[in-house]
């Protein structure tokens, strides 16, 4: 009896975080024509719209916006944005707390969250303040 008691209280002392990877072909879906909020450990961190073509425009924090573009690379969802020649891949997941997004190599908890979609268009600020 008493070795049952210990199996269930380790298994709810261990949170469950399951995740499945979104498919290219998923994640085209679900944010092709909408804008994705994200962000990290409880603090907003972008906000993404998206495109037809696979294009999309991704604003900072400060307002301040660049324009890219997204290809599939296997699983993962790689996009390349103007004026940054370094070419950034994600996982996009399907989580038990919805969707999220996690960088190629990021560690386990390293996770962006989705935390709404809609289908505003994203405003953007040259001067740097936010909108």
């Amino acid at each position: 009896m008493l070795k049952y008691i210990t199996l269930i209280l380790i298994s709810i002392a261990q949170p469950s975080f399951a995740e499945t990877i979104v498919s290219p072909n998923e994640f085209e879906r679900l944010s092709t024509g909408k804008t994705l909020y994200f962000s990290f450990e409880g603090r907003p961190f972008g906000v993404e719209q998206f495109f037809n073509g696979r294009r999309s425009k991704w604003r900072f924090e400060d307002g301040n916006c660049e324009d890219g573009e997204w290809f599939a690379e296997n699983d993962l969802i790689c996009f390349n944005y103007e004026g940054n020649l370094e070419t950034q891949c994600w996982h996009f997941l399907k989580t038990d707390e919805g969707y999220g997004a996690r960088a190629e190599g990021a560690a386990p908890d390293e996770i962006l969250k989705l935390d709404r979609i809609d289908t505003k268009p994203l405003l953007c600020s040259a001067d740097g303040l936010a909108v």
